[in-house]
């Protein structure tokens, strides 16, 4: 061969491989950008912080708003603080998601998410955060760009020799990226190739379009530390109870070594592996001069306070932020709910909130006590049962008590340690004379007549005393209701260090609710049942029960628009209506007496069934059904005479809706759960448009009252025949359809219950000590009990029953069962208003009557009543003095049973 020809092939020979390099590199090439192209496709934009906009957190703040008169009926709100503007100093024109609320202007009574997240900016995470969880996950964060090699080398090295996973080599970009892959993948967390490419994708274009502390940014809010917390400011609160602003060495060093596995360094699910991890750390930080070796030192040695998870969404009423819940669902759908964090504020009270459980449940149990003790929970059979019976009871006790547990510096969760860490000196200063605690029968002494108890690692003593009302006839031993090994619920009555002492309890079978609201319709409490954990249904608001006696303020009120007046006279005397299912109806009162002529005021404050009969029939069962319907009733009314005695089925919240009509004048209002509601940005999306109060200006000239057709009053007797008279104006107005009644009308009908208050069924409210006015209500057989009643600024109602619609018990009225538990919560309702009367309208005037005859009497006369009329409706003829019949104001309450 030539030298020529091996030098052409030596020539072709490199051409050839040079092409094949160039190809096989645009091969490379094209295959690479495919693949980027592949593994990039719906990759999180993440070019500014900006669009960062992780789940988050709708949140529910009470703010008490509270009206000072009776006439303040439009509503306040409290401004709530809003959240800053730049998450990111370095990021000008970035928004976060509202930050928490501070001040004393609100209070968080419910959350709803599917991860527990409070954004915060960078500028607001405590430098020690940034330096412990660098020191922990990443250490050359600050000087790589994305990706660390030696790291991912080392971690391999030492998860081959451990045989399992030691050691993470991800950078915190990349634990970033890993975080907002896994959602939008929705939660695929396998270590798959492909995921990794992306995950590697992602990191370099974070790092490329962000600075190293708005990535730092994105880590500490967006990284899962456990207990369903996501974000420092989230964890912090969740674990040690406060802002991560407060947080301390320690602290951030327990915190930084959960991001591996939250589950496995968990303080309180593994408290020994947490703290070792707390320790490693604490020394990273130190070699990273972070700390010195003192504050490292002081750090490993502190105890930390860490708390239990606390159910806030039932912290003050599970049935109240359900509700909100509920609405929030319906009107904006689950995703706005659990991940674009709105921000919803009530006007309702945290305090009464927890007033409202604390009476509805003292109140049902005093219920339940009346039908008598159904056993203890469970009998324990051995002192192993007992001892960790005992031991669960004593850790319950700290964590209700304290909140937290203290995690020792040898890694336990420490009941003592917390103990002398909150300044108690006893076990019994764990115990409040306001709680219901667990216990165990120890020991009964039929001689003493005690019974011995532990609850917790308390001991306490059992009286018979308290345990009388157990069985018919009374016990005259314990024995005869305890034994030893029995679980049991108990109250203490008496807290020292050297003894305590307690009373029998049971958890009620009884159900009952509560439902308050002021005059401007600000729901200020709700409780729709004894225990929201056993049973989340609402009987505030989805239960459906007959009122009974508190349905007759609504007949009364029809009767005194239609013509009657507090002095008009029925004829309370036997009589027997036909009926054509049931035959022949003779219906009676309460008391199983008749009282002959009986004013329209003695009827409603006796709450007398015979004269609200003939009432009903006098204005007719039709225009009664439309009047309750104008009143705000939607229930399906029976068509026949027992609407009288309220057979129709009413929840309470609507039914107390219907009652403040009266303190507003005649202007019906409805219930307001919430004030405002907004997105994450602060854009408002809904909120509480209130109608405007009544302006009393525009009835100062009130409609004449005019002859109603020549209608007389129903059933008169002779010699006491007040003018049959009605309005001339049409109710609902035309040009404010809010306005359904008269304000005359409405005073009269409040004035009368106020009256029933002071004189008839509803007299233990007058304990309130201020002006006050309501009715009782029982239906047949004591299956249901109510009392509603108001004052000048707030409206409350109280239904005590079972589920299942049988009888409470006997006796069981609505005075007795419901009343107790509206005086103990409208005690605290009330205080933050101004002690005043009802406000009186225009063409209202005060007559002195005899409470029999309804006929005028002196004002000196020691048996006058100051009633409330319609101008022009008053009485004109003169009771006889010293008539044979009357009966002083005191002889009143001899038959207040209803």
């Amino acid at each position: 061969m030539t030298d020529e020809k091996k030098t052409h092939g030596v020539s072709w020979a490199i051409r050839s491989l040079f092409i094949l390099m160039l190809a096989g590199t645009l091969l490379v090439a094209l295959l690479g950008g495919v693949l980027y192209w592949h593994f990039s496709q719906n990759l999180p934009e993440i070019i500014t912080v900006a669009d960062y906009r992780p789940l988050t957190v709708t949140r529910i703040y009470a703010t008490g708003s509270a009206a000072t008169t009776a006439n303040d009926l439009l509503p306040k709100t409290v401004p709530i603080p809003q959240p800053s503007a730049s998450p990111v100093a370095l990021a000008p024109g970035a928004v976060a998601p509202a930050a928490i609320p501070s001040g004393g202007n609100a209070t968080l009574i419910g959350e709803f998410y599917k991860e527990r997240r409070y954004v915060i900016p960078y500028d607001k995470i405590p430098e020690v955060v940034v330096q412990a969880f660098i020191s922990a996950e990443d250490d050359t964060f600050f000087t790589h760009q994305g990706v660390n090699v030696a790291s991912i080398i080392r971690a391999s090295i030492a998860n081959a020799k451990a045989g399992h996973v030691v050691q993470g080599g991800s950078t915190i970009t990349q634990q970033v990226a890993k975080s907002l892959l896994i959602a939008p993948e929705k939660g695929i967390a396998e270590k798959t190739l492909g995921r990794k490419i992306r995950e590697l994708i992602l990191s370099s274009r974070i790092e490329h379009n962000l600075t190293k502390q708005q990535i730092l940014y994105l880590y500490l809010n967006q990284i899962y530390l456990g207990h369903g917390a996501y974000g420092v400011q989230a964890a912090t609160n969740a674990y040690f109870a406060k802002d991560v602003s407060k947080i301390t060495i320690a602290e951030a060093a327990m915190l930084a070594g959960m991001p591996q596995a939250p589950g496995k360094y968990s303080p309180l699910l593994s408290p020994k592996r947490a703290k070792e991890r707390q320790l490693y750390v604490l020394r990273r930080m130190y070699e990273n001069k972070y700390i010195t070796q003192t504050q490292m030192t002081e750090a490993a040695g502190q105890g930390l306070h860490v708390y239990e998870e606390e159910d806030l969404n039932g912290k003050y009423s599970g049935y109240l932020t359900e509700h909100i819940r509920r609405h929030l669902v319906e009107k904006f759908g689950d995703k706005a709910v659990y991940e674009d964090g709105l921000i919803v504020t009530t006007p309702a009270s945290a305090d009464l909130m927890i007033a409202a459980r604390k009476n509805l449940r003292e109140g049902l149990r005093v219920v339940d006590k009346r039908t008598g003790y159904r056993g203890a929970l469970k009998h324990l059979k051995d002192d192993q049962e007992i001892e960790k019976e005992l031991k669960a009871q004593r850790t319950s006790q700290v964590n209700k008590k304290l909140g937290y547990q203290v995690l020792t510096p040898d890694g336990k969760l420490d009941p003592i340690a917390s103990l002398k860490s909150a300044g108690l000196a006893n076990e019994s200063d764990l115990l409040s004379e306001d709680e219901v605690y667990p216990a165990v029968v120890t020991g009964v002494d039929d001689a003493k007549k005690i019974a011995s108890v532990m609850m917790g690692a308390n001991r306490a003593e059992l009286p018979l005393s308290t345990m009388k009302w157990a069985k018919r006839p009374e016990p005259s031993v314990p024995s005869k209701v305890l034994q030893k090994g029995d679980l049991i619920l108990v109250k203490p009555t008496r807290i020292a260090a050297d003894t305590v002492q307690v009373a029998l309890e049971q958890e009620p079978q009884v159900q009952g609710a509560i439902f308050s609201m002021d005059t401007r319709g600000n729901v200020l409490a709700m409780e729709g049942g004894y225990d929201f954990q056993k049973s989340e249904f609402n009987r505030a608001i989805q239960a459906l029960r007959q009122p009974g006696s508190a349905f007759k303020p609504i007949i009364f009120t029809a009767a005194i628009e239609k013509g009657m007046t507090p002095a008009s006279i029925i004829v309370d005397a036997p009589i027997v209506y036909e009926d054509k299912e049931t035959g022949k109806w003779k219906p009676g009162n309460y008391e199983e007496k008749f009282y002959g002529d009986t004013t329209l005021r003695s009827a409603l404050i006796k709450s007398r069934n015979v004269p609200t009969i003939k009432i009903v029939r006098a204005i007719q069962i039709p225009h009664l059904i439309d009047f309750a319907h104008r009143m705000g009733m939607t229930t399906q009314f029976p068509n026949d005479l027992s609407i009288s005695l309220g057979s129709g089925t009413i929840s309470l919240a609507e039914l107390t809706k219907v009652y403040a009509i009266y303190p507003r004048l005649g202007r019906k209002v409805e219930p307001a759960f919430y004030s405002q509601i907004k997105s994450r940005d602060g854009k408002v999306l809904e909120e509480y448009k209130p109608k405007s109060a009544i302006d009393l200006s525009r009835f100062s000239s009130p409609q004449p009252m005019v002859a109603t057709n020549g209608q007389p009053a129903p059933e008169p007797s002779p010699g006491a025949s007040p003018l049959a008279v009605s309005t001339a104006t049409t109710y609902p107005l035309v040009d404010d359809p809010d306005q359904v009644l008269d304000p005359r009308v409405a005073f009269i009908g409040s004035h009368l219950m106020k009256e029933v208050v002071s004189y008839g069924t509803g007299h233990e409210a007058k304990a309130l000590g201020r002006p006050a006015a309501g009715k009782t209500g029982t239906t047949n057989d004591y299956i249901d009990a109510w009392f509603m009643g108001f004052t000048p600024q707030v409206i409350t109602g109280v239904w005590v029953g079972y589920d299942n619609s049988k009888s409470i018990g006997p006796s069981e009225t609505g005075a007795r069962a419901a009343l107790p538990i509206w005086l103990g919560f409208m005690k605290e309702a009330v205080k933050q208003y101004s002690e005043e009367e009802f406000t009186v309208p225009p063409g209202v005037v005060f007559a002195n009557i005899d409470p029999l005859s309804g006929k005028l009497l002196p004002s000196n006369s020691s048996i006058s009543i100051k009633e409330a009329f319609i101008e022009g409706t008053q009485p004109t003829e003169t009771s006889a003095t010293g008539t044979k019949n009357a009966k002083s104001q005191s002889e009143f309450f001899k038959e207040d049973i209803e």
